[in-house]
Formats: C-alpha cells, structure tokens, sequence
C-alpha cells in the first residue's frame, strides 16, 4: 500500500549501523541511522518492495563527517524517483560530508634503510617519513599512468606532486635521431622513440626500477607519459620503451622525467616503491598537521538509466576515477557538490535527458569538469542536459590535453554561468548541434599549449547551430604566450554563431579555421591580437582531407556517414544541400558585422579566402567610450559611436556566477594567472614609415644559374644587401639570409644566399611551407591598397611557382610567372643559393614611372623549422603592407 506521509527521510551517520531503518538521525531504541550510502540505498529498495515509497519522494539525509567508500555507489532504474518525488542524497545539515574514494594511511615512521638513504638526495635526508601501504590496508597498489589504474596521493586535502625532475617547468630536447623521419608540413621530427638530451643529470636514474617521462613530443597540444627503456649516459640518448608516440619527437619539444626515488628532492613530492608497498613522502608540514590519503576507488558513484535523482552538497574526492558517472536516466541533478582530488573527471553525464550540473565547485581533478553527452543526431534531437553555475579550476592536473572543464556533445546541451579558468588547455569542448554557451566567464586556460582553443570544436560540416553568446574571455595567451585562440572552430568547422561576447586580452580570439556558414557579430575585442582570423584552409593544405569529404559527399550523399541531403538536416540547415556544387572547398557564408575592436589588431584573413566573407560596419580603432576601460568595465557608455551601426548593448554584468542556495560555496574569489605574452612586435609598416631598401641599377649582366657571383653582385658586399633575418613579430633569428637586388628597363634581378642547419638535409621537394624556398612578394603601391600581391617561391630544385594565397586571381598569377627565369644551387650542407630574373611587364610594372613597391623575402628553413623575413610582419610573410619597401634608385 503507499505511504501515508507525503514525503520521507532516511538518515546516514557515521555512527550509524546498516543493519538499523534510518529513520531516525541518532541510535534509539536499538535503531538508528543507516552507515552508508549503499546502505540507504538498499533500504530505499525495501520500501519500493513493499510499495511504501512515498509519492512526495524521499530525502536521505547525510551527516557530517567523512566517509570512505570501499566499492561503488551503484543506482539503476529501480533507485529512480518518482516525476514530484525525487530521491535526494542531501549533506546535512550542512555541507560537511565527505565522500572519499581512498584510504587514509597513518603508519608514518621515519626512513631509516641505509640503501633508501643513499639513493635520496641529500637536502631529502632526515625529512622523508615513509608508510608501508600494505600494511595500511592498500592491497591495489594500482599503475603510475594508467587511466583508472592510477593510484595517487593526496595531504592536507591537496594533490602531491609524483618525485620529479624538474620541480618546476620542462628540459627540452636537444636533437632528435632521425631513426624513422617524419614530416608534417615542413614540421620534422622522428618516430623511433630515441633522442639527446642535454647535461649529466639522467645518470642519477639509471638505478631507478621505473623512471617514466612526461612530455610535449612532438605538437605543443599533444602530451604523453612514456616510459624510460635505457639511458645512454656516454651519448647522453634516452630510450622510451615501445609503444611510440603517434606523432614522434621533436627537437626543441619539452618535457621532464617522473616517478623517481632520486628525484624526491622538495616538501610535496612522493614516490611508491611498487615492490615493497612502502609509500614515501616529504611533507611540506609535520605529518600529523592533517589527513594523508592514497586513491583506491574508481568511479564512486554510477548511474545506469536511473531518473528523478539528486545529489547535494557532498565532498567528492580520493578516486582514481570520477566522481559521479551517469548513463541514461532523467531529471537527475547535481547541487551544490564539490568535487577535488579525483583522478578522472567530477561528473560525466551520457545519454539520456535534462540532467543538471549546477551551483559546484570543481578543482584539482586528474581529467576535466562536467561531461555532457546525449540527444540524437539523426534525429536532431536535443537532450537538454545543463552545466550552470559551476566553478570549475586548475583541472586537467594529470592528463593535460583535451580534457574540457565542460565538454557538450549530441544535441542540444547547454553550459551558462561558469566561471572557468587556470588549466593547461581547454576550458569548453564541444561536438555535434544546436549547443548553447552562454553567461560564462573564462580566464587563463591553455597554459601549457598552442594551437588550442579556450572553446574549440572542429572537423565537420554537419554539426552546426551552436551558439556561443554573452560570454567574457580574457588573459588566454598559450603557452610562452606564443600564442593560442579564444573561440576556435577549427578545420571546416560550420555554423556556428560567435556572437554578443566580450574579448580581453585573447589572442586569436575567434577563430574560423576555413569553415562556412560562421558568424562573428557584435562582439567587443579590447587588445587582442588578431581579434578576427578567418583562413582558407580547405583551398590550400588542407584540401586533401576535405577532399575525402566531398567525395563520400557525392558517391554516398552522406557526411561522416551522417544523411545530410535527407530530412531533417535537409530542411534544417539548407546550406548543406549544395555545399558540395559551390567550391565546397571556399570559406563561404561566413558574416563578420557590428563588432567593436580597440587596441591589439583587428584582423587576419587569408587573402584568397577574404572574397568569399561578408564584412559589414565594424568600430575599428576608434574610441567606443567605454564607461571604466582603467578598471575593465568595458560597458559602452549611451553615446558609444558603436550604437550607430547597430551594435546591441552586452549584458557583461550577467556574465559569470550568480549567487544562489544551490552554490557550494559562495562568495567566490579567483585571480588571474600571470600572462606570457611575449614583447608586442614592433608597429607594423603600414601605419608608421617602413623600412625602405634602395635597389640599384645592375652594372653587370646577371647570368641566372644559381651560382652567386661577386662581380655580378656588388662584390656580394652585405651592406650593398638585404639581410633576411626577422621572425613573425620581428624578432632577430640566429640562422639568416643575405639578398641583393637591382634593376634594368626589363627586369627585376634577386640573389639569397641562405644558411641552413648543416646537420639536416635539405628538403628537395616542391611544396611550399614543407620544403626549403624562397617566397618573393611585391605590390605596386602606386595602383593603391587593393592592388593584387604577387609572390613567387622557389625551391633548392630549381622549380619556382606563383601562388594565389593572398587572393590573388589565378590570371594574374599565370601572368606574373610568365617569362620568369629561376635557378638554385646546394653549395654545400650548410648553403644554398638561388637567383631570379623577373619581368617587369609580367608583373605589369613600368619601371620608368614606377620606383616604389611595398616588397617582403621570406625563406622557409624547413629543418628548425623557420620563416624567416626581411620585415617580420606579424601576419602571413606574403602581406607585405606590414613589411617593407624597395625604391628603385635612378
């Protein structure tokens, strides 16, 4: 029969005995509360059995105090709630319930082995204590680096830190041994697992049982733990033990060696002896000052398509895995709960309907934050799923990439309100459709990477109608503040909205990496440098991959096996119907408009993709009339210039947490991680006066063979010359190149006489950014700033092409390159030269009238890699109104 209450509650006490009802919250009468979740779940059962569930649902209420948890909380279908009658695990009276995954260990004596002693450095003797995990009751002594396996150890509620060398920061790679050589674009390295290191410090390791390294090998966004096989102490080569890293290794790359007693040299560190079970430690405080905790459990709590279930205000921390793990089920909320010190993620959400995330406190988790996953996108169905209200920090502690504070993916979830920041990569991944981020604050992600994105999706057409609105981004510069992007959809990624957010010292801030179907509209960018990059990837290096999709595309009409020509995509997204009839390659349909940009740079799009965008009024470099920009109120005043070409007013002070019942904690404090942001480069030709090289009148006849020749080239005296020696920013580069230039009536003559690494081979082929060249790029200023940019690049081949990257049309182009002469020699491992004869009627120059032409070399040194330039332009090395000037001299 049902209850006759409306609404129950069961109570759990650390002093309490499963054996007892629970229903009451302290012993009487030889009952009392329940001793653990499992237990108040299991009595929850008992009452569903006996139909007693009450329609008004049931409140389990926790009690202070620390739980650990020796197995899994397990609910399925028959825990669920009722639709009005939920089933809430609830901290109470306050939030002082700590669930813990792990085992406190308290047999902490002193090392004293003499061996032990003598492998420790000598600043750690005396000071290391040391516990033996077996006789603790730690059974699993678990991996160093396995997901799920790996056991962890945690002091006065913080992460220690595994013995490592360095303690702080990276070592990098001193050369690579090119065993199995790989090149990616002109970015070389080599898969065979060995390279040099540098310096005497990894003989110290060649007695350690397990030494593993940690490291950025080869991409700046691809990370791995990998495994010491041998050290060459005499050749100073480090083997790593089989399976390679995917992409190789890379000179220059960095990382730093782990899990070494030698190495446990500062309070904080810690190493596992695996073969003994003896855990030893340097506290950064006495012992005794606070709880010392291994990780045992994995997941601790799992739902499989339970529904109507809530969990509020607990502590979840001290698991190799996460902390709640949903599959399936509906109506599930998550309030309120802080989750720590957990070796994967806080809460991974798949499948299923309208589960919520909100008002928690996520840090130091070994993965990323909340991740949501559900709806169908066959169907386009959305799932409703929410992160709200959550503060989210310093995760992605142990795997460092791709590990989301909030990753969306299906359809239709939403993340608003977060507030997100100190991360080495990532803060918000998404996939799929019709995800909505909005309200979020985020702050001093991707620390320790490039080519990374604060909020990223990419590599597919179908998945389109995600909006990204009313967000603030700001201090997110990548790692050595070489630079990162603030919303990136990278390669073809489509449809997507970045709009009404507000940018703030980000660079790249939004991004789209050659897609179509984009908007970047009325956003406010305030010093970032680019605000809007816009490239046409899939019309130049990445067209191969494209091409893969436009042939599935036309054989199958499926995307990715996606039916997209079908209904509901069809009449969804009609965009899609002739995406492949008109240039499917092309960065079609994207609307950049009423965007406010001040300070930093404005722009950076691909010349031939800019054709394709529609730019409409942006407020560029003018003065907004903020109301504090001093103290980043960057609100417009009413009178803004911006109003006048219809820029709608931001809701910034929306943007971020809200106060709320629901929040773990409140008020909320964060401060910003220091910037790497290199020095800005040097003002930009265009708008100061630029570098003017005068090129004289040839006074010898040029015999273009590729052989430099000093009576045909000013004695080849490098004041006569053009030093090319700047990086990106107009940095000086160590490996330089030496041009001369002159003139006639007919011709336009160039001699480079370049240096390369003479420990690499030079690249012979033909493609330009993957091969040594040479890039020659001209403008006739005198025709005006729309005048086509004409480049040329030659190769140590001897083969030359015109190039159409700055948009110029294909005719002009053919037409430059016509009756061009190029030649090029290897002089020797070190050297090549190469020489140019080019038209001036080719280039639809007339000398006699025309002296002065906006100009730029680059040289692609392929094995650093380099670009090197004449004037670092800050941009593509062929946009040469941020380079320099050549005048012909009469």
């Amino acid at each position: 029969m049902a209850a006759d209450a409306q609404s129950m509650a069961l109570y759990v006490s650390p002093t309490g005995n499963d054996a007892w009802s629970g229903r009451y919250p302290t012993p009487r009468d030889g009952d009392g509360p329940l001793a653990t979740l499992t237990g108040a779940r299991d009595a929850l059962r008992r009452l569903k059995a006996a139909s007693a569930f009450p329609v008004g649902g049931i409140s389990v209420a926790v009690q202070p105090g620390t739980y650990e948890l020796s197995s899994p909380l397990e609910l399925t279908d028959a825990d669920s709630g009722l639709a009005g009658g939920d089933v809430i695990y609830r901290a109470w009276p306050e939030r002082q319930v700590h669930l813990v995954g792990g085992k406190v260990v308290r047999n902490w004596t002193p090392v004293t082995d003499p061996t032990v002693l003598s492998r420790l450095d000598p600043s750690a003797r005396g000071k290391v204590m040391q516990a033996d995990l077996r006789a603790a009751g730690v059974t699993d002594l678990g991996e160093v680096v396995s997901e799920g396996r790996r056991l962890e150890f945690f002091f006065k509620d913080e992460p220690m830190t595994l013995s490592r060398w360095p303690n702080e920061g990276f070592v990098k790679i001193v050369d690579v041994l090119n065993l199995n050589p790989v090149d990616v674009r002109g970015t070389k390295g080599d898969r065979g697992g060995k390279f040099v290191y540098d310096g005497d410090r990894p003989k110290r390791w060649t007695t350690e049982s397990d030494p593993w390294l940690h490291g950025y090998w080869f991409w700046d966004w691809a990370d791995q733990r990998m495994k010491v096989e041998s050290i060459d102490t005499d050749k100073r080569i480090i083997s790593l033990a089989p399976p390679q890293h995917s992409y190789g290794y890379r000179k220059g790359q960095w990382y730093y060696a782990l899990n070494l007693l030698c190495e446990l040299d500062s309070p904080g560190e810690w190493y596992l002896d695996r073969q003994t079970g003896i855990l030893y430690f340097w506290p950064p405080s006495p012992i005794t000052d606070g709880s010392a905790v291994v990780s045992v459990l994995g997941d601790m709590v799992k739902l499989s398509n339970a529904s109507n279930v809530i969990f509020e205000g607990f502590t979840f921390e001290g698991s190799r895995g996460s902390g709640i793990v949903m599959s399936g089920g509906e109506h599930n909320q998550v309030l309120g709960c802080t989750f720590r010190n957990l070796g994967s993620w806080a809460v991974k959400v798949s499948g299923g309907a309208a589960n919520s995330v909100i008002g928690c406190d996520v840090y130091n988790v070994g993965n990323g934050g909340i991740s949501l996953s559900g709806g169908d996108r066959n169907t386009i169905t959305p799932a409703g799923h929410l992160a709200e209200n959550n503060h989210i920090h310093h995760y992605g502690r142990w795997n460092r990439m791709y590990q989301p504070a909030i990753s969306l993916s299906g359809v239709g979830n939403r993340a608003a309100h977060n507030l997100i920041h100190n991360a080495p990569h990532e803060a918000i991944a998404f996939s799929g459709n019709e995800h909505v981020i909005e309200y979020n604050e985020i702050h001093s992600v991707c620390y320790e990477s490039n080519d990374a994105g604060a909020i990223y999706a990419g590599r597919n057409w179908t998945m389109r109608g995600t909006t990204i609105r009313y967000n603030y981004l700001h201090d997110i510069s990548g790692f050595e503040g070489r630079g990162c992007v603030g919303v990136y959809l990278d390669d073809m990624y489509c449809g997507t909205a970045i709009n009404n957010n507000l940018f703030y010292r980000v660079t790249r801030a939004a991004f789209i990496g050659g897609g179509r179907d984009n908007s970047i509209e009325n956003n406010v960018f305030v010093d970032c440098r680019p605000a809007v990059h816009v490239d046409a990837r899939a019309m130049g290096w990445a067209k191969p991959g494209a091409e893969s999709w436009v042939k599935e595309s036309s054989e199958k009409g499926t995307h990715l096996g996606l039916p997209y020509l079908k209904p509901p995509y069809s009449e969804r997204y009609p965009q899609l119907l002739n995406i492949v009839s008109t240039d499917p390659f092309a960065p079609m349909g994207n609307r950049i408009d009423r965007n406010v940009c001040v300070g930093g740079r404005w722009d950076e799009i691909e010349g031939k993709g800019r054709p394709f965008l529609t730019i409409g009024d942006n407020l560029l470099d003018q003065d907004p009339l903020f109301v504090d920009a001093e103290h980043l109120n960057f609100q417009l005043k009413p009178q803004s210039p911006a109003y006048q070409i219809g820029f709608e007013r931001l809701p910034i002070e929306k943007m971020g947490l809200y106060k709320d019942p629901r929040r773990a904690s409140w008020p909320v404090t964060h401060s910003v991680r220091p910037a790497q942001i290199p020095p800005a480069p040097a003002p930009r030709a265009a708008r100061t006066n630029p570098v003017v090289f005068r090129v004289p009148a040839r006074t010898q006849a040029v015999k273009v063979d590729g052989t430099l020749n000093a009576e045909e080239w000013f004695g080849l005296d490098t004041t006569r010359g053009i030093t090319v020696e700047q990086g990106i920013n107009g940095e000086k580069l160590a490996r330089k190149s030496q041009a001369w230039l002159a003139y006639d009536a007919q011709y336009l003559y160039l001699a480079i006489d370049n240096a390369v690494d003479p420990l690499q081979a030079l690249r012979p082929g033909d493609t330009w950014g993957q091969d040594d060249a040479v890039e020659v790029s001209l403008q006739n200023s005198a025709a005006g700033k729309t005048a086509p940019i004409l480049v040329l690049r030659g190769f140590p081949s001897g083969h030359f092409v015109g190039s159409d990257e700055p948009g110029t049309p294909k005719a002009v182009v053919d037409t430059a390159a016509q009756g061009v002469l190029y030649a090029a020699r290897a002089v020797n491992a070190a050297r090549w030269t190469a020489e140019w004869r080019i038209p001036w009627a080719s280039l639809g120059i007339d000398p006699s009238t025309q002296t002065r032409f906006a100009f730029n070399l680059c040289v692609r040194k392929s094995a650093e890699p380099l670009w090197v330039e004449w004037q670092g332009t800050g941009t593509y090395t062929w946009e040469v109104s941020q380079a320099g000037v050549i005048e012909l001299v009469r």
